[in-house]
């Protein structure tokens, strides 16, 4: 009767070899961006999206840092991109340590230095752990929008129509994500999906800021589980042009003519 433990065992070691073995490919996942309206400034380049939730008692969290890339080609004609890739330790460990204090960490001006830096260079982030809240992206889906087409955020949560009046435009993002595998012998509750709104009021050369909306759907036991959370957030730049663009088509090469 010992076969069924160590068949179990055997399962266990079989399913983490699987995940070690597709931890050297990062994931491909569809992302699309729906543009509504024209929007009023270039955002062509790659950025840091930091966003900040206010907690009572005059607590901070930090939400997870992301780092985009976005292609534009006109005002009404543009692509975002999450970029699936590890944060330099400096940032990560600085990230997670403030968010066990009561005050939320903030990038400071080297951590952006840096990102400017490395950002095209830094690794996918291949070795997810639940443990420490990591994601699998399973699709990404973005909606900005102008002022003048403001509707389209009209289900998007109390208190967000209030912060878009006299706002510069606004976007909106869902992410759904895949379950990572949990250790043998644990059950971690995961995040299912965030979907954010980000209301863009103040805009400069090198930073948007504004208030952001951010909920979360967690898997719980028997029913999801909400979670939402209201802060300010900034949108940093860390590079310009459509450094997100795929690369051009190769001109087609030309047969030979016959007479």
């Amino acid at each position: 009767m010992r076969s069924a433990p160590f068949l179990a065992r055997l399962l266990a070691v079989a399913s983490l070899v699987a995940v070690a073995a597709l931890a050297d490919k990062p994931a491909q996942f569809p992302q699309t961006t729906h543009v509504e309206g024209k929007i009023p400034v270039n955002l062509a380049g790659a950025w840091l999206l930091y966003a900040q939730a206010q907690l009572p008692g005059d607590h901070s969290r930090a939400l997870q840092p992301e780092l985009w890339t976005v292609a534009q080609k006109s005002d009404h004609d543009l692509s975002f991109n999450v970029l699936d890739v590890e944060l330099p330790k400096s940032m990560d460990d600085a990230y997670r340590a403030g968010n066990r204090q009561p005050k939320a960490w903030e990038p400071r001006p080297e951590d952006i230095a840096l990102l400017k830096k490395e950002w095209s260079k830094l690794p996918p982030q291949v070795n997810k752990d639940v443990h420490r809240s990591d994601v699998a992206y399973g699709n990404v889906e973005i909606t900005i929008a102008s002022p003048d087409k403001y509707d389209v955020f009209a289900a998007a949560g109390p208190g967000v129509g209030d912060a878009l009046n006299g706002s510069k435009f606004a976007f909106q993002v869902i992410e759904h994500y895949r379950p990572l595998p949990n250790p043998p012998g644990e059950n971690v509750a995961q995040v299912m999906e965030r979907k954010s709104v980000y209301i863009v009021q103040s805009i400069n050369d090198s930073m948007l800021e504004g208030k952001q909306f951010t909920g979360y759907v967690a898997a719980g036991p028997g029913v999801p589980i909400p979670i939402s959370f209201v802060g300010p957030f900034r949108f940093y730049r860390l590079a310009k042009g459509n450094v997100g663009a795929p690369p051009p088509a190769k001109p087609a090469k030309k047969g030979k003519t016959h007479k």
